[in-house]
């Protein structure tokens, strides 16, 4: 069944939403299912970050939602109950980078790990996120950390990012490096073999 708070968000109502959660606060915390039978669970916050990226919300209302929902006091922490995404991670993870940067802002954990043991600079790393990766970074994400699915550090799921070129994703991924690298991440011999095309230029310039 749709509730009142999923249903503004999914209209990218915001003064509806406003109004919920003034009636209700507790609102902003009760978790909404949705998708196949009700299967999956998320926190308001995750929520629209799920449908900027199903193309359900414009992603021009992400941001004043979000706010709305942390003025109700919103947890910014809350893990997935399935896969242990936080908010932050899953505004990485679908590239509603506003909604990351303003969670980030709000002193969201930075070294949270979910799906795949990953990080919120894993998921920035791979899809190119710069103004978060830079936020992370400032915040002390855990820049070396490797993943517990495929033994990757951000660098690396960056280099992954870069060469699967999915569409929609931005390639930005050599900024990224840039960034990491800057901030101490070392880049191993394998990695540069991994680099083995002339497309792959930009993304060797950054690392050098």
């Amino acid at each position: 069944m749709t509730t009142p708070v999923q249903r503004a968000i999914e209209q990218g109502d915001l003064g509806d939403l406003r109004a919920r959660l003034d009636a209700d606060p507790a609102l902003a915390n009760a978790i909404i299912r949705w998708g196949p039978n009700g299967n999956n669970p998320s926190v308001p916050l995750q929520y629209v970050c799920d449908m900027v990226f199903n193309g359900v919300v414009d992603a021009a209302v992400a941001l004043p939602m979000a706010e709305a929902l942390l003025a109700a006091g919103a947890a910014i922490d809350t893990p997935h109950e399935y896969h242990g995404d936080t908010p932050l991670i899953g505004a990485a993870s679908l590239l509603v980078e506003d909604v990351g940067l303003r969670l980030v802002d709000a002193g969201a954990d930075v070294t949270a790990r979910g799906l795949f043991g990953a990080t919120a600079l894993h998921w920035t790393s791979m899809h190119g996120l710069t103004r978060l990766a830079e936020a992370l970074i400032k915040a002390g994400a855990e820049i070396q950390l490797h993943d517990t699915e495929h033994d990757g550090s951000p660098l690396g799921w960056a280099v992954h990012g870069w060469k699967e070129n999915k569409k929609g994703v931005p390639r930005t991924q050599p900024d990224v490096a840039r960034l990491l690298v800057a901030a101490g991440a070392p880049v191993s011999p394998e990695l540069r073999d991994f680099l083995d095309s002339e497309a792959d230029a930009p993304f060797l310039r950054a690392i050098e």
